[in-house]
């Protein structure tokens, strides 16, 4: 042991060397939930509290050899659905070594009997810093092992009694207002592989921050494990000082606000922007918008603060897809929040999710017409995959697929038995990739064979689709 032992490590287990898809992105952020965590328990007195980053480290191995080394009384793990094939071998070797382990997120809430079978001895459910401080307090005046009978008090979590016998506990009312939490722990240690990476790829440095927490809209596929359908704000000030210390600290060449939706708030979007630019404060950043939420003196303001890129989350240019996705918008408020920023020099992305529960080929083609018309710089394309605890998952609950080894071949998440063979599914993201590169490329006057490959993929692909829709190709 290289210091003093940890009272508790915290960690997440992503490794992206297995996850190719990122990779190729190549965008990394550090995690802020546990940064937001670690801040909260040392102003709280818990000065031995550390995490451990394990995104860029070959694998489980490293993260272990760090247990090893800091020895802490409890380890924490912060559980996603894409982590919890590797979190299953790590508890189990933390569990032979006689660690305390606990675990929190959005994925133990909707799977605490996979956790608890595991060997994970306690569970977040919700909201973690309040929690987790109990939690700590609790071990710290039993010696280090729980007294049962007493956690049962503890809002918010969930664990088994000696006696075998889940318990969850009642749930932890949420923080409010947000600026009594302290901004995220944020180290030049931590952050340093982050800066490198960006740089290296992308020749510039990005940095993460959120200004709210939860969404009050109700999308099927969303799951809300963590925040529930609250919508709580940060003080527009607190937010300024943030980017203040960021700025001064870090100097990155832009920020990431990952708010679930940004521009929910017309009046607070204003006072943000005013007083970006008052304190000289603007750097490029880039955020999710609500399509619908959009207008005129809006993108101006976000203009004039630094926002070069908006996403949108689009899902589908069919109306009926969105309907059933309970989006609570349409397509024409998709096109007009797009033109809207495009006439204000904000560039635009967009998500689509393809093989929802309804969709038709020729809704594909539509989503695809959509896109042509939004002209997005950035489309990011996923399948639908079914989330439990969402209504998207109470919808094909008899519909999903657990074949053997799915945990590791699918990442964690859940398949279903789509509409169309799921091989339509992955001709058609390529196809939309492709015709996508190909129209941009010829709205910019391009003539090259760059030009003439992208044409003949997006013709192979959109040919293998109509040959899987006619039975022809399996």
């Amino acid at each position: 042991m290289t210091g003093p032992r940890l009272d508790l490590l915290l960690t997440h287990a992503y490794f992206l060397a297995d996850d190719p898809h990122e990779q190729e992105l190549c965008r990394p952020f550090p995690p802020l939930g546990i940064q937001y965590v670690v801040a909260w328990l040392r102003r709280a007195g818990f000065s031995a509290v550390d995490w451990f980053d394990s995104t860029f480290q070959p694998g489980p191995a490293a993260l272990l050899a760090h247990v090893a080394d800091a020895d802490p009384r409890v380890v924490g793990l912060y559980g996603h659905t894409v982590t919890r094939p590797v979190a299953r071998d790590i508890v189990a070797r933390l569990v032979e070594q006689g660690r305390r382990v606990i675990a929190g997120g959005p994925d133990p809430a909707q799977y605490v009997e996979e956790y608890l079978d595991m060997g994970v001895e306690v569970l977040v459910i919700g909201e973690g810093e309040r929690t987790l401080q109990e939690l700590m307090e609790h071990l710290a005046g039993n010696g280090w092992r729980w007294r049962w009978e007493a956690l049962s008090a503890i809002p918010g979590i969930a664990f088994r009694d000696p006696d075998g016998r889940q318990v969850r506990t009642a749930p932890r009312p949420l923080i409010r207002p947000l600026e009594q939490i302290p901004w995220p722990y944020r180290d030049r240690r931590d952050l340093s592989a982050y800066l490198e990476t960006w740089r290296a790829r992308h020749g510039e440095t990005a940095l993460s921050m959120i200004t709210s927490r939860g969404c009050p809209f109700h999308c099927s596929w969303c799951s809300k494990q963590v925040y529930g359908d609250s919508y709580r704000r940060r003080d527009v000030d607190d937010v300024i000082d943030e980017m203040a210390f960021l700025k001064q600290t870090f100097q990155p060449d832009q920020i990431w606000f990952a708010d679930d939706l940004f521009t929910i708030n017309r009046r607070w979007v204003h006072r943000f922007c005013r007083r970006v630019v008052e304190r000289g404060l603007q750097t490029p950043f880039y955020l999710i918008g609500r399509p619908g939420s959009l207008d005129p003196a809006m993108c101006d303001a976000l203009r004039r603060a630094g926002c070069y890129r908006m996403y949108l989350s689009a899902e589908s240019g069919a109306q009926h897809v969105l309907d059933a996705m309970r989006k609570d918008g349409s397509v024409e408020q998709i096109l007009q929040g797009a033109r809207l920023l495009r006439a204000h020099g904000i560039q635009v992305g967009v998500f689509v999710m393809l093989g929802y529960p309804g969709e038709t080929p020729a809704d594909v083609t539509a989503t695809m017409r959509m896109l042509h018309e939004v002209q997005p710089e950035v489309t990011l394309l996923s399948l639908a995959h079914p989330m439990k605890g969402t209504a998207f998952y109470d919808q094909v609950a008899d519909r999903i697929e657990r074949p053997p080894g799915w945990e590791r071949a699918n990442g964690g998440r859940l398949a279903f038995r789509m509409d169309l063979p799921r091989r339509y599914y992955d001709c058609a993201q390529r196809w939309m990739h492709a015709e996508g590169a190909l129209v941009r490329r010829l709205r910019q006057g391009e003539l090259d064979l760059e030009v003439a490959a992208l044409l003949a993929r997006a013709a192979t692909w959109r040919v293998g689709m109509r040959a899987v829709e006619r039975g022809l190709w399996r």
